[in-house]
């Protein structure tokens, strides 16, 4: 059994390596703690044997440890423009074999990497096993329904007024019609970055994933924080229609 308890002990003294009094680096570890909670969550409606409800939560703990790091060196969590913190986060789990800290087990490690190596690439590396593939789904849909919460009352809180001087481009504006998620290059607006974060449901795996973006009502919250010039605006309500009855057609 994997020891939850201690690994949430081996967080927290990790975390408080660095400022924790600094905001960016204190919602990392919120996010993690509820990303866990999420995984847990997921882990036990896919009706998981207990030990993979407790690896599921342990890797949702986990996902984002390169985030630290990368924003102590960087001062951004922009991969472009510093490190991939997926690869980041296996180099510290790795490193003097550290992931022992978080579960003395290592039948896990090879699922606990993969998970976190791949929950933030546009698409999951080849040659994955069934087992790799459901564990890489949770963490990629716990984090992004995670996301979407912060985009609904943290993301952009500078930036609101700015919106009606935006552009969408029209890129992604396709992509966004084509069901893809945006990559993140694509993004030259702020509104880009809205539609951006609206197309994660377009990388969404499970229906109780859904149904929680549904019940939580994340598109409209998200829409509803910004006022659009008229003609952006026809867009983005159109944008809203799409999103959501997608949503609902993959929570039935």
């Amino acid at each position: 059994m994997i020891n939850l308890e201690k690994a949430n002990k081996e967080f927290i003294k990790y975390t408080n390596k660095f400022d924790v009094q600094n905001y960016n680096i204190q919602r990392k570890v919120d996010h993690s703690i509820r990303v866990m909670n999420l995984s847990k969550r997921m882990a036990e409606n896919l009706n998981l044997e207990q030990e993979e409800v407790e690896l599921a939560t342990l890797i949702g703990l986990l996902h984002d440890i390169g985030r630290f790091e990368q924003y102590n060196i960087y001062k951004t969590y922009n991969d472009l423009k510093s490190i991939d913190h997926g690869e980041a986060g296996v180099e510290i789990l790795e490193d003097n074999e550290y992931i022992r800290k978080f579960v003395e087990d290592n039948r896990w490690d090879p699922i606990i990497k993969k998970a976190i190596v791949n929950h933030n690439k546009y698409e999951l590396e080849k040659g994955l096993s069934e087992q790799e593939k459901s564990f890489c789904n949770i963490i990629k849909d716990c984090d992004k329904i995670d996301i979407l919460y912060l985009g609904t009352e943290v993301y952009w809180k500078e930036k609101e007024k700015l919106i009606q001087q935006e552009k969408i481009s029209k890129e992604v504006e396709e992509l966004f019609y084509n069901e893809k998620l945006i990559d993140n290059r694509l993004k030259n607006t702020q509104i880009d970055q809205i539609i951006g974060m609206i197309s994660f449901i377009y990388d969404i795996n499970f229906k109780e994933s859904f149904e929680i973006i549904r019940k939580e009502d994340y598109i409209n919250k998200i829409i509803n924080r910004f006022e659009f010039n008229e003609d952006i605006k026809e867009r983005i309500e159109k944008i809203r229609k799409y999103a959501n009855d997608y949503i609902k057609e993959k929570s039935k």
